[in-house]
């Protein structure tokens, strides 16, 4: 009968494999696509904010507009409207809580 040390090692310490070497993967990227001014936009956004800030911004003062101008108790507004309204004050809402979370953690 053969003796058997103990560790066995059947497979190698490290496995690495170089997946499409010479390429980069960034954190952000923004592709501009056809834009007309590709820098102006790329300035945008490194002083404003990535367009998913901007975006948030402009549905926090569109909230403000609804909400000041009372457009859900309005009855120039059909009810399929109100329903869209309030799929977009809930979206907020759901963004607002999303945030608020992650600044947390």
């Amino acid at each position: 009968m053969d003796n058997v040390q103990l560790p066995i090692q059947l497979a190698p310490q490290s496995l690495s494999q170089p997946i499409l070497p010479g390429w980069q993967l960034s954190l952000f990227s923004v592709n501009v696509g056809a834009s007309s001014d590709a820098e102006m936009e790329k300035a945008a956004i490194q002083k404003v904010g990535s367009y998913g800030k901007q975006i948030g911004h402009l549905a926090e003062a569109l909230e403000i507009v609804i909400k000041h101008q009372k457009l859900l108790e309005s009855k120039l507004l059909s009810e399929k409207q109100k329903d869209v309204l309030q799929v977009f004050l809930g979206d907020v809402s759901t963004a607002r809580s999303v945030k608020a979370k992650s600044v947390v953690t």
